[in-house]
């Protein structure tokens, strides 16, 4: 099931970002050819009142919109009649190449309200709800129900806060509440290997908070939510470099299906969740100035304003094997340690 579950949502995905491109091809009045989502021959298509075919095919790795004129973004076609990609300016060629990134954004944040407005987020209070056998925890006489005040004179809110206010520290300082006494805590932690990060050996109380919100804390926490993750991601990604870890840190399809695995034990939200992830990684990463990918597209249409559309072929050729080459070593090197390292 959960296979299913990621496809669907992989694939609603790829609809979203391509939709983006078809319409606003159609604002411009450029004649798109066809719809496709997944490559291959179709298992079913139908063409619509404005002699769009749309296409669901059998290898579902992404999708294609084609609009007349334009086999390849890198042809030299010179066929500048109306409807053509080649008659339309370079900001309106720009506009529909992000716009599939910028719907899959969108998209993520129409789904971020949904779930601050009618689900709310679910948070778990401080408190230990359980010691793990052997673990420092229980060396060090930590016990159920304590509550936990701050973590390295980090001050803690809830349950997640912890691991964020350790980081990669391997010694502790605990500040916790028992009994209404403050006590100190420090001590050593232990490395898990697994995981790859020094562990306390605790977990949560297993009864969550809901925090519910209005239409104006929905619209706004949504909002800022986008920022704050791309914001978290980079400095995650940074913190990663320099400890070294940054491999281990990288996911492909198979650490993917692994952390649907894990968000999907929520179901519904869990799949929002999964969504809104996925989708805010394929509206950034498809900005990425790659050739192949929409920011590559990008650049290569500005240079090739630039030099008044004279680029040699040998620099194109040159442009999407590069391009090519790495977007395949990207996901060799990511598969790969999906599969040996995690």
């Amino acid at each position: 099931m959960i296979y299913l579950n990621l496809l669907l949502v992989f694939i609603f995905i790829v609809f979203i970002h391509e939709f983006g491109h078809y319409l606003f091809a159609r604002i411009f009045k450029a004649e798109v050819t066809d719809f496709s989502i997944g490559f291959g021959k179709p298992l079913f298509k139908f063409t619509d009142k404005n002699n769009t075919v749309w296409k669901i095919s059998p290898i579902p790795l992404g999708g294609y919109v084609k609009i007349k004129g334009l086999d390849s973004v890198f042809q030299k076609n010179e066929n500048n009649e109306p409807g053509s990609f080649q008659s339309l300016k370079l900001y309106q060629k720009i506009f529909i190449l992000l716009a599939g990134s910028f719907f899959n954004i969108l998209s993520a944040w129409i789904a971020l309200f949904c779930i601050f407005f009618f689900f709310g987020i679910a948070s778990f209070a401080p408190i230990i709800g359980k010691v793990l056998d052997n673990s420092p925890a229980q060396e060090n006489d930590l016990r159920v129900n304590d509550v936990i005040i701050s973590v390295n004179n980090n001050k803690i809110y809830e349950f997640n806060d912890i691991p964020k206010a350790l980081g990669n520290s391997e010694y502790i300082i605990l500040l916790i509440e028992r009994n209404n006494q403050i006590i100190e805590k420090s001590f050593q932690l232990n490395f898990n290997e697994e995981i790859k990060r020094y562990v306390i050996g605790i977990a949560s109380n297993s009864d969550p908070i809901i925090d519910k919100f209005n239409l104006y804390q929905s619209i706004q926490n949504s909002l800022l939510f986008i920022p704050t993750y791309y914001y978290a991601s980079i400095s995650f990604l940074k913190q990663s470099y320099r400890d070294n870890t940054l491999g281990e840190q990288l996911a492909g399809p198979v650490g993917i299906v692994k952390m649907a695995d894990q968000m999907m034990l929520d179901k519904i939200r869990g799949v929002i969740f999964l969504f809104i992830v996925i989708s805010l990684f394929v509206g950034v990463f498809n900005l990425l100035p790659i050739p192949l990918l929409d920011g590559g597209h990008i650049v290569y249409f500005i240079i090739s304003k630039i030099f008044a559309n004279s680029l040699p072929e040998l620099v194109t050729r040159i442009y999407i094997v590069t391009g090519l080459t790495i977007i395949s070593f990207l996901f060799i090197f990511v598969t790969f340690n999906d599969i040996f390292y995690k």
